[in-house]
């Protein structure tokens, strides 16, 4: 994937400017990380602070200086990629400032997601969505940002739950990971970091607001049927009565002894949702031959192969689409980690962080995205933000 990396030779010493949102990467080996992080930011009044950060760091200490340093909340996670000024990047942090001339945020912590009665979460968010709303009249337009531990395998529960509670407040999200280890990811809030836990973060700003997903995918004519799965953990055992691993293999011909990572990047599967579809992205293949997807795969689910067109020149067109009328936007995104290795292994990577620069999109490479109550894998999901005046 290093083609795919663009780190920077030597840290810049201020965060880059967008219209509204700040944004600093930088290297965790750069000496003095948190010092940078925060003279990086020095001089600007924020609201709320957002940290994306590779799972190589000490990601305990380096949010528990964070939050001791910045005046404002921190929340964050680890990640299996960070997006940044470079494109994409690894082994990097990105610290994504929102300035409190135009925002405004409250983050709340959902911790024990593997126990917790969801049942009980929507009076939470009700009172913290109505208090920020109450207290900033200014900032009439909102979003919620959601960040949950791909591992606790609790993201189509915790969606269907929070949804009322999220009204009039469109939401994007990422399951956060470890890169491809898939051992253990984190979630931060108020100076601590938290395993099998989600944050969301409700914004109200004066930008107007968009959120958006995006895939380069189609259905194609391949079709399976899932008929033994677990779908608590995610786990198909058997697809049209045969050995799910061997049986995918064969439908996209390829041997089983050949589904690696790039493999099954390369290779999503489609699930129809109405008139629409949602793509399924394949995690891993255990020793025994299962595959384990990134959502809840239920029996008797029809799957088809995906299609892919040019991954590069299909983002440019649909951000382009999305500023169409305003000019300049401002991207806020999680983008699936199995889009940037099918990148590396099509060689567009170049041109895909091309067009990361060229629309300046900050963010992270997660292992599955959501959108309003849906939970997707290899997508883009995220929130433009313009600036009020230009629209149209």
């Amino acid at each position: 994937m290093k083609d795919v990396l663009r780190p920077s030779a030597e840290p810049n010493s201020r965060c880059t400017n967008g219209t509204h949102l700040l944004s600093f990467g930088i290297s965790i080996d750069t000496p003095d990380i948190t010092q940078r992080i925060v003279a990086a930011f020095s001089g600007i009044s924020l609201a709320h602070v957002i940290v994306f950060a590779s799972p190589s760091i000490d990601f305990p200490q380096l949010i528990g200086d964070l939050h001791a340093s910045f005046k404002c909340p921190v929340a964050g996670c680890t990640s299996a990629g960070e997006i940044s000024e470079d494109g994409f990047v690894e082994e990097h942090v990105l610290v994504v400032g929102l300035p409190s001339r135009w925002f405004a945020a409250r983050t709340v912590l959902i911790d024990n997601l593997s126990t917790r009665d969801f049942g009980q979460l929507n009076d939470m968010l009700i009172q913290n969505r109505m208090a920020l709303t109450a207290t900033n009249p200014g900032k009439p337009n909102g979003f919620s940002f959601l960040m949950v531990d791909a591992l606790s395998r609790c993201a189509d529960q915790l969606l269907a739950a929070i949804s009322p509670g999220i009204r009039g407040f469109p939401l994007f999200g990422g399951s956060v990971g470890d890169g491809l280890r898939f051992q253990e990811a984190a979630v931060a809030y108020e100076g601590r970091t938290y395993e099998n836990a989600a944050t969301l973060t409700f914004v109200v700003t004066t930008c107007d607001v968009h959120v958006f997903s995006a895939n380069h995918m189609a259905p194609g004519e391949t079709r399976m049927v899932v008929t033994h799965a677990d779908p608590a953990d995610g786990i198909v055992r058997r697809i049209n009565d045969e050995p799910a691993a061997i049986e995918y293999a064969r439908l996209i011909g390829k041997d089983p002894l050949q589904l690696d990572d790039i493999t099954l990047a390369e290779n999503p599967l489609t699930l129809r949702a109405g008139e629409t579809f949602d793509i399924q992205a394949i995690q891993r293949v255990t020793k025994d031959g299962h595959l384990v997807f990134s959502s809840t795969i239920e029996e008797g689910t029809v799957l088809s192969v995906a299609q892919s067109q040019d991954i590069a020149t299909h983002m440019d067109a649909e951000l382009t689409q999305i500023i169409n009328g305003y000019g300049t936007a401002d991207f806020l995104v999680c983008d699936c980690v199995g889009r940037r290795i099918e990148a590396q292994k099509t060689q567009s990577s170049r041109k895909l962080n091309e067009v990361v620069k060229k629309h300046g999109v900050r963010g992270f490479s997660a292992c599955g995205q959501q959108i309003g109550p849906v939970h997707m894998t290899h997508t883009l999901t995220g929130v433009a933000l313009f600036p009020p005046e230009r629209g149209t």
